[in-house]
C-alpha cells in the first residue's frame, strides 16, 4: 500500500506578524498609522525620521480619520526597506497599529456568457447547489487570473488526452515557435520533428484528431476568461500544451509513456536553456486510466511521475469512475506512489462525492468538482459533462495559477530546485483544501475538496518566507533556535528541544494561512537546553508551522505534518 503523506521538511523563518505583500499589492514607501491617544504626528516623525543612522525621509502626508487618529505617512524605500519601516513603526511607543497602504481591485466576475452555469467556480445555489461547494475561484482571481509568472515565464499545462479541437476560439493552445511547422525537420534539435502544435504520442507528429473529451478538459484548465465568449477556465490566460495519447485509435500504454516524455523533454529544455527553448510546463493532466490496475504491473508508467517531478512538473491524475476503494482494488494512475502525483476524485455541487467515483484513504489525495461541468466542446460549442475526468483539470489548473501569484525569489528558487519547489506547491495545495465530511472517513488523504483561493494564499505564505524575512529578522537580532522536533509526521504529541536564556517562552502552531491554532506559554526556572511536550491530538490533520517566541526574539519555524 502506498503512503501518500511523505513530504519534504523545510526549516524557515516565517514572518507571521508582518507578511510582506506579494505581487506589489501595496504602495512602496507608504504606511497607514493609527496613533495612541497620547501620540501625535510630530512625535512619530521625530522617532522614525532616522533609523539605525539612516535618514528615512519619513514625513506626514494627510489625515485619514481624525476621530480614530489614523494618518498616512511616506518614506523613501530606497533608504529603508518597506518591511523594516513597518517593523519600526509597529514597535514605536506612540503607534497603536501600522500597516502597508495596500492596492485593491474591483471584484472580478468574468463576462463570459456561460459563467453563470459554472457552479464549480462560483456556486450561487444554481440548480439546488450548496453555495459553499465551489473552489472559491472568484476570490482567487482577485489575486491573479493566471498565465504568467512574476519573472515573465508563460505558464503551460500539458493536457494529455485523446485529441483536441485546436481551432476553438475560447482556448489558448501552446505553440512551439522554435519549430517550423510541417517542413520535416527538427528545427530546434529537441528530438521531435515538426512538434509545432504539440505532440501525438501514438503517431509521432502533431496532426491531432479532434476529441470532445480533450477539448472539454482543456477548457477547464484554461478557457479564455473575460473575453465575452463561452466559458472561463481556472486560469484565464494559461497555455495548454496539446499532447495526444491515441489519435491513431490505439489506447496503448506505450503512447502514454511517449506523451509524458514529450512534456518532460519540453520542460527539461526550458530548464537547461533558461527559457530559450522548450516550455515552462508546471503540470500535466491525465483524465484517463486503468481500473483495478496494480502499480507492480505498470512500473514504467508509474515511474514517469518521478521523472516529470525531477524537472519540476506535478501531475494531476483522475481516479476511477466507479465507487471503488482504490486502496483495495488498485488503479492506474491513482495507485502509483510518486510524490509528484496528485490524485483526484469527483465532487458534486452539494459537496458530496459523486456516487460513481473512486475513493481511498491513502491513494486519493482530494476531491474537486467533476459533476455537470460546463466547458469547451468541438466546433466552438460548449457542453456539460461529468466524471473524474472533469474534476482533475481543476487541480491541474490550480497548480498553474499558484505559480502566477508568487514572487520572483520563489520562481528563481523553483528554477534552481524544480523538484523540491514543486513538492512545496503540492504541499500548499493539499494543505489548503476545504475540509468537508464527504471527503473524510477513509475517502481521501486530506479529507477535503480543492480551494483555489486558499491554495494561492498558502503558496504566497511560502513566498514570504523565501523572499528575505530571514535577513529582516537577523538585522534586528531577534533569533533563537528550535534544535529538534519529533516525531514528524505526528498525530498526538510533539516533542521539542530548544535553547533559550529567557524565563518565558510562547509556543505557537500555525496553519497554512498563518492562523494560530494552538498556543502555549512555558515558564523555565533555568537557562539552557529545554525539552517540551506539545499535545496536538485535538488539531485536524494537515500541514502546520511551529514557532517559538520569547520577549522580542523569534525562533526558526519548523514545518509539521499532522496525520
Amino acid at each position: 500500500m502506498k503512503i501518500r503523506n511523505i513530504y519534504l521538511v523545510f526549516l524557515f523563518v516565517f514572518p507571521f506578524l508582518f507578511l510582506k505583500a506579494q505581487n506589489n499589492n501595496f504602495v512602496s514607501g507608504n504606511l497607514i498609522v493609527m496613533l495612541h491617544l497620547d501620540g501625535d504626528v510630530k512625535k512619530i516623525m521625530d522617532d522614525l525620521h532616522f533609523i539605525e543612522g539612516v535618514n528615512t525621509e519619513f514625513k506626514y502626508e494627510r489625515i485619514l480619520s481624525k476621530s480614530m487618529n489614523i494618518f498616512l505617512f511616506s518614506f523613501n524605500p530606497l533608504k529603508i526597506s518597506d518591511t523594516k519601516m513597518l517593523y519600526a513603526a509597529n514597535h514605536n511607543k506612540f503607534v497603536k497599529t501600522a500597516q502597508f497602504n495596500h492596492l485593491f481591485i474591483e471584484r472580478i466576475i468574468p463576462n463570459d456568457p456561460s459563467f453563470g452555469l459554472m457552479w464549480e467556480l462560483n456556486n450561487t445555489g444554481q440548480n439546488g447547489g450548496d453555495p459553499f461547494a465551489d473552489i472559491s475561484a472568484t476570490e482567487a482571481w482577485d489575486i491573479s487570473t493566471g498565465g504568467i509568472t512574476s519573472e515573465g515565464d508563460s505558464i503551460v499545462v500539458a493536457v494529455i488526452d485523446a485529441g483536441f479541437d485546436l481551432t476553438h476560439e475560447d482556448l489558448n493552445f501552446w505553440r512551439n515557435y522554435n519549430e517550423i511547422p510541417n517542413n520535416g525537420v527538427d528545427d530546434d534539435n529537441n528530438g521531435y520533428v515538426d512538434d509545432y502544435l504539440g505532440w501525438d504520442g501514438a503517431t509521432g507528429d502533431d496532426n491531432f484528431s479532434v476529441s470532445s473529451h480533450g477539448t472539454h478538459v482543456s477548457g477547464t484548465v484554461g478557457a479564455k476568461g473575460n473575453n465575452g465568449i463561452g466559458v472561463t477556465g481556472v486560469n484565464w490566460n494559461v497555455k495548454v500544451m496539446a499532447i495526444s495519447y491515441g489519435s491513431s485509435g490505439g489506447n496503448f500504454e506505450s503512447n502514454v509513456i511517449a506523451s509524458y516524455a514529450f512534456a518532460m523533454d519540453q520542460r527539461r529544455d526550458y530548464n537547461q536553456t533558461n527559457g530559450l527553448k522548450g516550455a515552462f510546463v508546471v503540470a500535466t493532466n491525465s483524465s484517463f486510466g486503468i481500473n483495478n490496475g496494480q502499480p507492480a504491473d505498470y512500473p514504467l508508467w508509474c515511474a514517469m511521475y518521478d521523472s516529470l517531478g525531477a524537472v519540476g512538473i506535478l501531475s494531476a491524475g483522475a481516479t476511477a469512475n466507479a465507487n471503488f476503494n482504490i486502496d483495495v482494488t488498485g488503479d492506474i494512475p491513482t495507485s502509483c506512489s510518486s510524490n509528484w502525483l496528485i490524485t483526484v476524485t469527483n465532487t458534486t455541487n452539494t459537496d458530496f462525492k459523486n456516487t460513481s467515483a473512486g475513493y481511498g484513504a491513502t491513494t486519493i489525495d482530494l476531491g474537486a468538482p467533476g459533476t455537470n461541468i460546463t466547458s469547451t466542446y468541438p466546433s466552438n460549442s460548449y457542453a456539460a459533462i461529468s466524471g473524474t475526468s472533469m474534476a482533475t483539470p481543476h487541480v491541474a489548473g490550480a497548480i498553474a495559477l499558484m505559480y502566477s501569484v508568487v514572487c520572483p525569489e520563489f520562481i528563481a528558487n523553483y528554477k534552481t530546485d524544480p523538484a523540491g519547489i514543486a513538492l512545496m506547491v503540492k504541499d500548499s495545495l493539499l494543505g489548503a483544501v476545504d475540509t468537508i465530511p464527504s471527503m473524510g472517513s477513509g475517502i481521501t488523504l486530506t479529507g477535503g475538496r480543492l480551494n483555489l483561493n486558499k491554495a494561492a494564499k498558502a503558496i504566497q505564505n511560502y513566498c514570504s518566507v523565501i523572499a528575505g524575512s530571514a535577513n529582516d529578522q537577523a538585522s534586528i537580532n531577534n533569533y533563537f533556535e528550535i534544535s529538534s522536533v519529533y516525531p514528524n509526521p505526528a498525530s498526538n504529541m510533539l516533542y521539542l528541544k530548544y535553547y533559550n536564556e529567557d524565563a518565558l517562552v510562547e509556543i505557537s502552531l500555525f496553519n497554512m494561512l498563518g492562523q494560530e491554532v494552538k498556543h502555549l506559554i512555558e515558564y523555565n526556572n533555568t537557562k539552557g537546553a529545554k525539552f517540551k511536550e506539545f499535545e496536538i491530538s485535538s488539531i485536524d490533520k494537515g500541514i502546520y508551522f511551529l514557532r517559538l517566541q520569547s520577549n522580542n526574539k523569534k525562533s526558526n519555524v519548523v514545518k509539521i505534518i499532522l496525520n
